[in-house]
């Protein structure tokens, strides 16, 4: 047996055992990849708050007119209620419950 793959191989052997390399076929979380992420996040406001996303921002739901967007990245708090936004930021779309009390 050559010296090298039976180094190899030895290595590989205590690794596993000390368990520094895992070989277990897990299922893959595709959230974190997919230009459409499945739940939305939540983000408070207060009147007259500002945050900018640094981002492209589309209006999915405001029927409170509890925000404004303004320069297109930035969303503004202007009275009490809740709003959805998407956010286009470098290809990836996150969807954004907006709060604002």
């Amino acid at each position: 047996m050559n010296i090298k793959s039976l180094a190899i191989g030895a290595l590989v052997g205590v690794s596993m055992i000390f368990g520094s390399v895992n070989v277990s076929a897990s299922p893959v979380n595709t959230d974190s990849v997919s230009p459409l992420a499945n739940t939305n996040q939540k983000l408070n406001l207060r009147i007259g708050d500002r945050y900018d996303f640094h981002g492209t921002v589309t209006m999915i739901s405001n029927p409170q007119r509890a925000i404004l967007i303004e320069q297109g990245r930035i969303v503004k708090g202007i009275q009490p209620g809740k709003a959805t936004v998407s956010v286009n930021s470098n290809g990836t779309y996150i969807y954004y419950d907006i709060w604002v009390d």
